[in-house]
């Protein structure tokens, strides 16, 4: 009679763990691609870098009085491997597999890609095997600086973006946790048929901040947004909650409307209606 499969249930968590990491390590051999027993995010430059701090601030000092002594590499240059398959020739499976790795390697040379929104791996992988590996970087002897590079930089997300900054002006209005507006306003914005100084419409949004201290911001429920080639607009429904202080305690049902000019790459809010706050 056959032996009967041992299930993850009767595995302890040791052997699930040694399991997977055979499996990783078995995808590694056969693409060829270098495998690492530890995960980029599993490792800890603090304690290294603590412990040579002396040393880093002595060459940075050096560094900075004889600037001409740095210069610039490709990222490539800095990892032992580089030939890593090609995105349409791997599995999901070994897709995952060798995106670990090459983020492993670059960690450890203290080269970081930061992935703002949620993005298939597939492309993560693609842009570092086919962009990332071919960007110059400033290379001074400092072990402890980290470069990073942000994904949406080279790809901008526009509509996560706008989402954003969107929630976040609302959430700022209405007494949320944002303490501040996000950067992306233009530099004149139309309130009330007129345009006004960014710095003035900013005084106004923290002026009805202030003055309504019973409010504070639930959330937005829904936001339907448009881009076009060099405007966009956001309409968000949203609610908020008043307590005692407003005379008619309760939460309440609101929407605004979002106008932005897309201004060297990024889209700026330039207009804001809210006609519930007074605000067109």
């Amino acid at each position: 009679m056959a032996k009967k499969k041992k299930n993850n249930r009767d595995k302890s968590d040791e052997e699930i763990k040694f399991e997977q990491e055979l499996d990783r390590l078995k995808r590694s051999v056969e693409r060829g691609i270098p495998f690492f027993e530890y995960k980029k995010e599993d490792l800890d430059f603090d304690e290294i870098e603590e412990a040579n701090m002396w040393k880093h601030l002595s060459l940075l000092d050096k560094v900075l009085k004889n600037p001409g002594e740095g210069d610039e590499k490709l990222v490539k240059d800095f990892l032992e491997f580089t030939d890593y398959p090609k995105e349409e020739e791997l599995s999901d499976q070994e897709l995952s597999a060798a995106l670990e790795s090459i983020t492993t390697a670059l960690a450890l040379e203290n080269i970081v890609l930061d992935v703002i929104y949620p993005t298939p791996q597939r492309e993560i992988y693609s842009f570092i095997t086919e962009e990332l590996l071919y960007e110059s970087v400033f290379s001074p002897p400092l072990p402890a600086m980290k470069t990073h590079f942000i994904y949406e930089e080279f790809y901008p997300n526009h509509q996560e973006d706008i989402k954003s900054d969107a929630t976040d002006v609302l959430n700022y209005i209405c007494r949320g946790h944002k303490a501040n507006l996000p950067w992306e306003i233009s530099d004149l914005v139309w309130l009330n048929g007129e345009k006004i100084f960014r710095e003035e419409f900013e005084a106004i949004l923290a002026n009805h901040r202030n003055n309504f201290k019973g409010m504070s911001f639930i959330g937005v429920d829904s936001i339907k947004i448009k881009i076009d080639e060099s405007t966009a607009s956001a309409k968000a429904d949203f609610r908020f909650y008043m307590d005692k202080s407003s005379g008619s305690p309760g939460e309440v049902i609101a929407d605004a409307e979002f106008y932005f000019e897309l201004f060297d790459g990024s889209y700026l809010l330039n207009r804001l209606v809210i006609e519930q706050f007074g605000i067109k």
